[in-house]
């Protein structure tokens, strides 16, 4: 996640720095670290931390430093469930939800009513000094039943208690697998899986999507040949599922002539200074395919 951060962070930079020289005429050396960009990255733990000694980090895991509960829980099927209750009406939310979900036992029950009536649990102050209490209760009830029963339980008292609205009375969600997360419905609503056709396959690859999205059009040209082209709005980024990942090598040849106005890309070739992809012919396409 840091080259990602350092990656987003130094892009952002890029862009505020062309900015001033298109107003100024005058560049920036943009230098970005990712050491710098760890430290930055822990926002509220860096504040607190730097602001008061009485501020004690540790590995949380899951869990959240400040908030109770904030953390994922395993259900009785192995799979977890992350839950957050980000203030005490949320809280109490959770706490039906547990009711419904521990009806038909007797003794989790009981449990359940614990987590709604104690004091030592009424705010969030309290449940994160008594967290030690209140988290190992939780994953016991959460251990009744499987994560999908779950999920079904706390929609169904979301919308029962929120006028039909499918908007969650408190942040909740199950911890998928990769594949799960490009196939749930969300991901493919927002057109995060692209399919690109490439040169040298004969089936199309598939790619994580773009997740920014636009809201009008925007004209852009493209890198080389200089055409320009438009990226509709909405989810679809038509522009980037017409490029496929290159191959090694595949833009040095249009890079060293047309942005550096280099002639002797030959001569480079010959001496090995560089190397040039070349497309596959059709006999060592097939050739390629038959490995």
């Amino acid at each position: 996640m840091t080259d990602v951060l350092t990656g987003t962070l130094a892009n952002s930079a890029i862009l505020a720095a062309l900015h001033q020289r298109n107003a100024t005429g005058k560049g920036q050396r943009v230098d970005a670290s990712l050491m710098e960009s760890q430290l930055a990255g822990l926002v509220n733990i860096a504040g607190s931390s730097l602001n008061t000694t009485k501020f004690k980090t540790k590995r949380w895991g899951t869990a959240h430093a400040s908030i109770v509960p904030y953390q994922a829980f395993v259900c009785s099927c192995g799979e977890a469930l992350v839950i957050g209750a980000g203030n005490d009406v949320q809280y109490q939310h959770l706490c039906k939800v547990l009711l419904l979900g521990t009806a038909n036992n007797d003794d989790s029950v009981d449990e359940s009513r614990l987590l709604l009536q104690e004091d030592q649990f009424a705010t969030n102050s309290k449940r994160v000094q008594h967290r030690h209490v209140l988290i190992p209760l939780l994953e016991r009830l959460f251990r009744q039943r499987t994560r999908d029963e779950w999920l079904q339980i706390t929609e169904e008292y979301s919308a029962s208690n929120n006028g039909g609205a499918e908007t969650a009375l408190f942040p909740h969600g199950p911890i998928r697998s990769v594949p799960e997360a490009f196939a749930c419905e969300q991901a493919l609503h927002r057109d995060m899986v692209m399919e690109v056709e490439h040169p040298e396959l004969v089936e199309p690859i598939r790619l994580p999507g773009v997740p920014v999205k636009y809201n009008s059009n925007i004209q852009a040209s493209s890198l080389f040949d200089h055409e320009d082209i438009s990226i509709p709005a909405g989810n679809k980024s038509d522009l980037l599922r017409m490029i496929p990942p290159p191959m090694l090598g595949e833009h040095t040849q249009e890079i060293l002539h047309d942005v550096l106005d280099i002639d002797e890309i030959r001569e480079l070739e010959i001496e090995g200074a560089i190397s040039c992809w070349k497309r596959a012919t059709e006999k060592e396409f097939d050739e390629n395919m038959q490995r």
